[in-house]
C-alpha cells in the first residue's frame, strides 16, 4: 500500500469509528481489536494503528500496551475542556460574524435553522446533530475563520458524545432549537454583544446536562477503575 493509499485508509478509518463512539454505536471499554479491525475495514494493521493513535489523541481511545485499545468512557474533565476551547473561539468568532454578516449569509443561516427544525419534527436525531455542527461552522466561516472550526472539531470529541447522548431528548432538542434561534436573530440585527451571550448560554448548557447524564448514563463516564486496563471481551456495535 502506497504512503498517500496508507494515510487516505487511515484517515477513512478514523473518521467511521470516531462517528460510532461519538454516537455511542461503539459502548465505552469496548475492545478495538488490530485484527477484528483489519478485517473489518479490509486494509492492513498501519493504517488501523495509525487510526487508533489519532483517535487516542482526541480522548476517544484508550490505549494500554500489552493489552490492547479500548474505547474511552467520557471523562468530565475532557468535557470541561472541550466547552472552554469552544467558547473561547467561537464566542470571538460570532463577535466578528455579526458585525460582517451579509444578505446571502443570512439566508445560508436561515436555511440551516430550517433544516435542523424539520429533522427534529421527523425525530432524525443523526441528522439533526449534522445540522447542528453545520450552523455552528457557517458562523466561524461568516467571521473569516473557516479553518479554525476544524481544531474546535478535534477539541470538541468528548463534549460531541454528551451532546450526542442529550439530543435523544426531545425537550432537549427543542431547547437547542430555541437557543439557535436566538443566536441566529442577533447575529442578523448585527447585535454582536447580544450574539455572544447568546451563544456563550447555549454553550455552557453542557455543564446542566453532565449532570443529567452522569445519574441516568453513569456507565458511560470514567471512574476510579478506568485507571486499569478493561478486560478484553468481545464487544461489537450497538444497534
Amino acid at each position: 500500500m502506497s504512503q498517500i493509499r496508507a494515510q487516505t485508509a487511515a484517515m477513512q478509518v478514523h473518521d467511521q469509528l470516531r462517528h460510532e463512539i461519538v454516537t455511542a454505536q461503539l459502548a465505552p471499554r469496548a475492545p478495538l481489536s488490530e485484527q477484528d479491525l483489519t478485517a473489518r475495514f479490509g486494509v492492513s494493521r498501519t493504517p488501523i494503528r495509525e487510526a487508533l493513535l489519532k483517535l487516542a489523541e482526541e480522548g476517544l481511545v484508550d490505549i494500554y500496551p500489552q493489552h490492547g485499545s479500548f474505547v474511552a468512557p467520557i471523562r468530565l474533565t475532557d468535557v470541561y475542556d472541550a466547552q472552554f476551547v469552544r467558547e473561547s473561539l467561537e464566542c470571538s468568532a460570532i463577535a466578528l460574524a455579526a458585525e460582517k454578516i451579509d444578505a446571502e449569509q443570512s439566508r445560508q443561516l436561515r436555511a440551516v435553522l430550517d433544516r435542523q427544525s424539520a429533522f427534529h419534527k421527523v425525530e432524525d436525531n443523526d441528522h439533526f446533530f449534522d445540522a447542528d455542527e453545520e450552523m455552528h461552522a457557517t458562523l466561524m466561516a461568516i467571521a473569516g475563520h473557516a479553518q479554525v472550526w476544524r481544531q474546535v472539531q478535534s477539541a470538541k470529541a468528548q463534549m460531541d458524545r454528551v451532546r450526542h447522548l442529550t439530543m435523544r431528548r426531545p425537550l432537549k432538542r427543542n431547547a437547542v432549537l430555541t437557543e439557535h434561534e436566538a443566536i441566529i436573530d442577533r447575529v442578523l440585527n448585527r447585535d454582536a454583544p447580544g450574539a455572544v451571550e447568546a451563544l456563550r448560554a447555549h454553550l455552557r448548557g453542557v455543564f446542566q446536562s453532565v449532570q443529567v447524564l452522569v445519574a441516568e448514563n453513569e456507565a458511560y463516564f470514567a471512574t476510579e477503575s478506568d485507571a486499569v486496563p478493561p478486560q478484553r471481551g468481545r464487544a461489537g456495535l450497538r444497534r
